[in-house]
């Protein structure tokens, strides 16, 4: 049955599509203004007249970034670190996680405030890398892959899913029929939690593929390792030293160095603009776990 709607209804409505509509806008006007901005003409983009579509179309930050191989080696090598990071990442939080969800588990309210002191605590960069030096970690993939191997804040989301989520019944019925934890675990809590475990893959994927501070610290000398991320700013730090120093050519790196910016972003953000709409549905679902205190 069809409700009438008043005239104030539909003010209000109005109202609130208009102002969606502009909060849209402002969210994805910069994103617009960002693509457009790498294929026109630096000189327009720096002039500020290129607003809402490119202005003397060219490719030539693309071409210049893709010039050699080495956008192909950071893809590759941000892609291994995303797909094997983030099982990592799982393996490590997923399980922990649920054992100190777990009332049998004795001492889990002081394992908790110690990881939750780690969130305000770290050991710092200095003694993280001298560790990873005496272990033989220094330009190998396992130091991007093993650094933050565990998120705190994950964790604590994974733990409250487990807590409120996950019904206390099913698991008792289930070591009633003969299951060992680690079977409750993997055929009973795993398969209600696809939710939690679609936002917390996306947690840290995001991050994994964001990340280049790993890749700047640990990896010095190991060029053909370093992520998308490092590769990209590479190229706009080379332009820069172009443009400063470039003689003859310095205005042409000078206009180099201000596409590489644009072209740069759209290069990264391509991939998870791909993956998102496929874990969309479950990260809507999900993204209010952590919010549930456990």
């Amino acid at each position: 049955m069809k409700v009438k709607e008043s005239i104030s209804d539909r003010v209000v409505l109005g109202i609130i599509y208009t102002i969606l509509v502009i909060a849209a806008l402002v969210c994805l006007y910069p994103l617009w203004l960002v693509l457009i901005s790498s294929f026109s003409d630096p000189n327009t983009v720096a002039l500020g007249k290129v607003l809402l579509y490119p202005i003397n179309l060219t490719i030539s930050a693309y071409t210049e970034a893709f010039r050699t191989n080495e956008i192909m080696i950071g893809y590759r090598n941000s892609l291994f670190y995303l797909v094997v990071g983030t099982i990592i990442n799982l393996l490590f939080t997923i399980p922990a996680a649920y054992s100190l969800s777990h009332p049998k588990v004795k001492g889990r309210s002081v394992i908790m405030k110690l990881l939750v002191f780690t969130m305000y605590f770290s050991g710092g960069l200095i003694p993280t890398f001298i560790l990873k030096k005496e272990l033989g970690l220094i330009n190998t993939v396992w130091a991007v892959l093993l650094s933050g191997a565990c998120s705190t804040t994950n964790l604590i989301i994974a733990r409250s899913f487990f807590v409120s989520g996950v019904p206390r019944e099913l698991e008792e019925a289930s070591e009633i029929d003969g299951c060992s934890p680690l079977q409750t675990f993997l055929q009973i809590v795993l398969p209600l939690s696809k939710a939690m475990l679609s936002v917390i893959m996306l947690y840290y994927a995001v991050s994994r593929w964001n990340d280049f501070t790993n890749s700047l610290y640990y990896q010095p000398s190991a060029d053909h390792l370093h992520s998308l991320q490092m590769v990209l700013r590479g190229f706009v730090d080379r332009a820069n030293m172009e443009a400063l120093h470039g003689g003859a050519n310095a205005d042409h790196w000078a206009e180099v160095v201000l596409q590489l910016r644009y072209s740069s972003i759209v290069i990264a953000s391509v991939p998870l603009l791909v993956i998102y709409p496929f874990i969309q549905k479950y990260f809507e679902k999900g993204v209010m776990l952590g919010s549930v205190k456990g």
